[in-house]
């Protein structure tokens, strides 16, 4: 399992536009992608702070949603941020809720 952490600073002023488009343009698209697992966001609103892991079955589904809608995303979500995101993509060591374990999924 691989995971996909996302992290930036979203533009108060913008903080509505970006979760409505997250939420209503994209989230149903992302989850629709091969080899998405799950996704969990965190936000503070009095500070703009987001981040989001989404987690994907193989590094291969993370490539593919990469070259594909991810640009657009970023396309769309980005002018709505303070700076560009930082993206970082890790094998998964441990999920309980997943069962992952040393960074093999238990039997």
């Amino acid at each position: 399992m691989i995971s996909r952490l996302i992290t930036c600073t979203i533009n108060p002023a913008k903080l509505n536009d970006f979760k409505n488009a997250l939420n209503n343009q994209f989230l149903p698209r992302i989850q629709g992608q091969p080899g998405f697992v799950d996704n969990i966001e965190s936000l503070d609103p009095a500070t703009g702070q987001f981040s989001c892991m989404t987690l994907w079955k193989t590094a291969s589904d993370v490539e593919n949603y990469d070259k594909g809608l991810f640009k657009e995303v970023a396309a769309n979500l980005t002018p709505l941020m303070q700076g560009n995101p930082t993206v970082q993509t890790l094998p998964v060591e441990n999920s309980s809720v997943h069962h992952v374990k040393a960074g093999k999924a238990a039997a």
